[in-house]
């Protein structure tokens, strides 16, 4: 039986429901920004549900709200059915495949609104998340759309580390290093280093997010190719400049030697709490080591 007396009453419903739901949808997601007490990823989740609440009122009351299509001699309804299922299936197959890939990415959520990830090849931050897609900002502030199955398909390196629930210093530590911070393999060609110690750098980034109750920080890393000739000029040379960006991330970034092959790779890691400080000077950052790895500066 259906849920309307007439057509028409259904559709005027059905209408007037997707517009207040629509407006319910905005006016929710407006008032999860302004809150301060949720974290980014409880906001997110919430906004989902909500969403998913939605999308699922509006198709049950299309499937059981027009009273013509009950009607219908049974035979004619079974091949309509079978008929519109077919061709919803080919038209939209690719549509499920990302919605289902959501629900896999909401349940294992290997990343929230404004980390910095790597997918694809795509480095950026994540702006938003949706039910078939994510949009993500490059660091050329480019918006770059990526479906939920290309995500759940690919790998998805998230360089924004969670800082919910940290109580002491050694778990922080434990949080931010990375492989080459840990025993012997830290090999460090930073010579311009003002003999600050490692374990002191890492007590004045602790007490910064203690003292500003940061819920997240961003621990980008990126490699680049050095040739042999005049390598430990170079080195020095990007070691003073890192100096100089240290007043742009709040902290000096550091790099290590990772690889000595036909050429020497040398990777690099920023710390720093602010995700707009990062896509700004990250780019800028990079270029100045291109220069001088090139030669291109005077070594």
């Amino acid at each position: 039986m259906a849920l309307f007396a007439t057509d028409l009453m259904a559709f005027i419903v059905i209408a007037v429901l997707t517009i207040i739901l629509y407006g319910l949808n905005k006016l929710f997601t407006y008032l999860l920004r302004s809150s301060k007490r949720l974290t980014v990823e409880q906001k997110n989740k919430a906004s989902f549900i909500f969403k998913l609440i939605s999308v699922v009122l509006i198709v049950y009351l299309v499937i059981d709200g027009f009273p013509s299509f009950a009607t219908i001699d049974p035979e004619i309804r079974a091949i309509l059915t079978g008929s519109i299922s077919t061709a919803l299936a080919f038209a939209s197959s690719e549509i499920f495949a990302n919605i289902l890939s959501g629900f896999l990415l909401f349940i294992i959520d290997p990343f929230d609104l404004g980390h910095v990830v790597k997918i694809k090849g795509t480095k950026g931050i994540v702006k938003s998340i949706n039910f078939t897609k994510i949009v993500i900002e490059t660091f050329n502030n480019i918006m770059v759309e990526i479906t939920n199955n290309d995500v759940v398909s690919n790998k998805v390196t998230n360089y924004t580390v969670d800082l919910e629930n940290i109580e002491t210093f050694e778990e922080f530590r434990d949080k931010i290093q990375s492989p080459q911070d840990k025993g012997k393999a830290r090999i460090d060609f930073d010579l311009n280093d003002e003999l600050i110690d490692y374990k002191e750098e890492m007590e004045e980034i602790y007490d910064t997010f203690k003292n500003n109750e940061y819920e997240i920080i961003h621990s980008y890393t990126f490699r680049m190719r050095f040739e042999y000739d005049k390598f430990r000029i170079k080195i020095d040379k990007i070691s003073k400049m890192c100096d100089e960006f240290r007043k742009y991330f709040g902290f000096k970034p550091r790099f290590h030697i990772v690889w000595f092959g036909n050429r020497i790779a040398v990777k690099f890691r920023i710390l720093t709490f602010k995700t707009r400080k990062l896509m700004e000077f990250q780019p800028k950052f990079a270029h100045e080591i291109y220069k001088i790895s090139m030669g291109e500066e005077d070594v």
